[in-house]
C-alpha cells in the first residue's frame, strides 16, 4: 500500500511538473525563431533595423535570437562583470516593440570558451557576469525575453561531461539567486549537440528549455565553408556540388576542391550515400533526443540549424531546412534558424560583407512552414522519429 502510495505521489510530483513545464511554453512560446548573428558578436555587421525586426514578425517568426560575444561588449575577468550594453538593451527593446520575443544568447568566441572551461578566474568571471546580468535585466518582461547561458560548450573527453553538468549548474544557479521566474536555455556539451544534451541529467528547475544545435551531415551543410578546411573531423570544408537527400546527389556527383586526400574526401561522402540521408535518416538520429525528452518531461528547442548559401544548390538548401523544421515542429519543438542574413542566411543578398541584405526569399519561408501573411501553414508531410563534432559555423560570422 505504501509503495503504491509513493508511486501515486512520485506520479503526481511529475505530472505538476509537466504542468508547469507546459504553462512556460504558453507564457513564452518560442516556436519559430531567427538567429540575428554579428550584430554583437566579434565580426559586428550592420545592425538590424526596427523596419526589419518588423518584416520578420509580419513574415511568422515569434522571436530572434541574439548572440552576444561578451568580449566584444567590454568583458573580462579583470574588468569585472559588467557589459557595456546600452546598444544590446535597445536591440532588445526594438524586438520586443516589432512583437518579437527575445532570447539573449550569450555566445561566447571559441578562446574564451577554451578560457572559461579550463576554469580559473574566467570560468568565475563568468559565473559573476551571469549575475551581474541578470540583476540589470531583471526588468525586462519574464514573459518575453529568455536567456541563453552558453553558447555551444565544448567540454570534450572523458571527464568534461560531469565537469559541464557541474559547471552550468553554477550558472544557472547565479540567475536564480537573482531572477527566479526567467526562462533559461540551457545545452549538453559536445558543441551543444544533440549527443551531449541526451547525456545531460535535467536540472531540478522547471523554467528551463534544453536546447540542441543540429547540422549533420556537415558534408552537405557546411560544404565549401573555409573555416572548415583542414579540420581533423570532416573533409565538408573541401566538397562542392553536394545535394541534398542523398538521392538526388546520386544524379550529379559532387566533387572535391583537390586540396584534401582523395582517400579521406572518398570515405566521408561514400558515408553520405550509404546512410542515404533524408528526412528518414535525421529523424531516426533525433529518436534517442525524443526518448530522453519524454523520459524527463522536459522541454526541448532546435536552438540552431541551417545550410550555407554559398555554392549550393538552393533547392537542396530549402529541402534540408525544411526537412529540419518539419520533424521539430512534428516533436512538438519550437527552433530558430541560423541565420538571418549571413553566410547560413535566409534574404536574397545575404552575405557577411555589410552590402544590403534584401527581402527574405519565399523558398525559406516555405522551407520554414511561413506563408505571405505571416502564419504557420501545417505540413501534411511532417513525420515523427527519431561523434565528436567541430564547431562548424565558428568562421562563419
Amino acid at each position: 500500500m505504501r509503495a503504491r502510495r509513493r508511486r501515486g505521489l512520485a506520479l503526481g510530483a511529475g505530472l505538476a511538473l509537466w504542468l508547469l513545464a507546459c504553462a512556460a511554453a504558453e507564457a513564452m512560446p518560442l516556436r519559430r525563431g531567427v538567429a540575428l548573428s554579428r550584430w554583437f558578436e566579434a565580426s559586428a555587421g550592420a545592425p538590424v533595423s526596427a523596419a526589419e525586426l518588423r518584416a520578420l514578425r509580419a513574415a511568422g517568426f515569434d522571436h530572434v535570437r541574439i548572440p552576444v560575444d561578451p568580449v566584444s561588449l567590454g568583458w573580462s575577468p579583470r574588468r569585472g562583470p559588467k557589459l557595456d550594453d546600452a546598444r544590446l538593451r535597445a536591440a532588445i527593446d526594438a524586438a520586443l516593440a516589432a512583437g518579437l520575443d527575445a532570447i539573449v544568447d550569450l555566445h561566447p568566441r571559441e578562446q574564451t570558451k577554451q578560457a572559461i572551461e579550463r576554469g580559473g578566474e574566467w570560468a568565475d568571471g563568468y559565473v559573476a557576469l551571469w549575475k551581474a546580468l541578470a540583476a540589470e535585466w531583471k526588468t525586462l518582461p519574464t514573459q518575453r525575453v529568455a536567456f541563453e547561458l552558453f553558447n555551444e560548450p565544448g567540454f570534450y573527453g572523458w571527464t568534461g561531461g560531469l565537469a559541464w553538468s557541474r559547471y552550468q549548474q553554477r550558472l544557472v544557479a547565479a540567475v536564480r539567486g537573482v531572477d527566479r521566474e526567467r526562462v533559461l536555455i540551457v545545452s549538453g556539451r559536445k558543441g551543444g549537440s544533440l549527443e551531449g544534451l541526451v547525456e545531460l541529467a535535467p536540472l531540478d528547475d522547471d523554467k528551463l528549455i534544453y536546447s540542441f544545435h543540429y547540422y549533420l551531415p556537415y558534408v552537405f551543410t557546411h560544404q565549401g565553408a573555409s573555416w572548415m578546411r583542414g579540420d581533423e573531423w570532416t573533409t565538408a570544408g573541401h566538397w562542392r556540388g553536394v545535394r541534398y537527400p542523398a538521392k538526388a546527389a546520386r544524379a550529379r556527383l559532387p566533387h572535391t576542391d583537390g586540396a584534401v586526400g582523395r582517400e579521406r574526401a572518398r570515405d566521408e561522402i561514400a558515408d553520405y550515400f550509404r546512410d542515404g540521408w533524408d528526412r528518414e535518416r535525421i529523424a531516426a538520429q533525433w529518436r534517442p533526443l525524443r526518448e530522453w525528452a519524454g523520459k524527463h518531461k522536459v522541454r526541448v528547442h532546435c536552438g540552431e540549424f541551417g545550410a550555407i548559401r554559398e555554392g549550393v544548390d538552393p533547392g537542396s538548401r530549402y529541402r534540408w531546412i525544411g526537412d529540419v523544421r518539419a520533424l521539430a515542429e512534428a516533436e512538438g519543438w519550437g527552433w530558430s534558424v541560423w541565420n538571418y542574413a549571413d553566410d547560413f542566411g535566409l534574404t536574397a543578398n545575404s552575405n557577411t560583407t555589410g552590402a544590403p541584405r534584401g527581402a527574405l526569399e519565399p523558398a525559406a519561408l516555405r522551407a520554414l512552414g511561413l506563408d505571405a501573411r505571416g502564419q504557420g501553414r501545417p505540413d501534411a508531410t511532417h513525420t515523427r522519429g527519431e561523434s565528436k563534432p567541430p564547431e562548424p559555423k565558428q568562421g562563419a560570422r
